[in-house]
């Protein structure tokens, strides 16, 4: 299973050549070994949208950072999950035998083991391996809908990072990862995979709903 939240997005990035669905990532990268597989997140960013649209976020939103982030998401063979370490780390079982222990896993090469598994969250890959899969993070939609995110609601466990609290706006100091941007590449990948497999979502691709993507 996944640790992936609602606003990510696991997407192929050697579709369809090497690559067609999920599972072939994992025949190479997981199954063989066991243990879990750790993916890194790329940013995408406000587009320069101000406002809430009516549309799907990967329709509205295609501009990302130049360059994966160093967070990672994980996905983990249930037989060899032990426990939740945070949202985006696990720990594992040992293997049968108790000698050994099944390993993180990255993309870098079939069988790399992440060593910063060992660290202290075990929630990051400075290699940032990109050229496999990528976790499409779309953290902060338009200006508005971050504001209201970090702002006013608040996470889930009362982060409020990238908003300063004096004036209830959006702050230009925060961490990297909790800095609003516009993106630099346009990127329609996750769009056009969407669209490729669940084709009613071309509609959004007609020239009436051009004002609201």
């Amino acid at each position: 299973f996944a640790l992936i939240d609602v606003d990510e997005f696991l997407v192929l990035q050697q579709y369809p050549q090497n690559h067609s669905i999920i599972h072939d990532v994992l025949a190479e990268y997981l199954v063989p070994y066991g243990g879990a597989l750790v993916m890194n997140w790329v940013l995408f960013g406000t587009a320069n949208k101000t406002i809430y649209a009516p549309a799907p976020a990967l329709k509205r939103f295609s501009f990302r950072d130049d360059a994966s982030h160093g967070v990672v998401k994980t996905i983990v063979k249930a037989s060899d999950f032990r426990a939740v370490r945070n949202p985006h780390a696990v720990l594992l079982r040992k293997q049968a035998g108790g000698s050994n222990k099944v390993s993180v896993r990255t993309t870098f090469t079939p069988g790399h083991v992440h060593e910063e598994q060992f660290g202290k969250t075990g929630a990051s890959d400075k290699m940032r391996p990109s050229d496999v899969i990528l976790v499409y993070h779309y953290r902060f939609l338009s200006i508005k809908e971050y504001t209201q995110k970090r702002c006013i609601r608040g996470e889930a466990i009362g982060n409020t990072k990238g908003c300063d609290r004096k004036t209830g706006k959006l702050s230009n100091s925060a961490p990297h990862h909790a800095l609003h941007r516009p993106g630099v590449i346009y990127d329609t990948i996750a769009w056009d995979f969407l669209t490729s497999k669940v084709p009613k979502y071309r509609v959004y691709d007609h020239e009436e709903w051009q004002d609201y993507t």
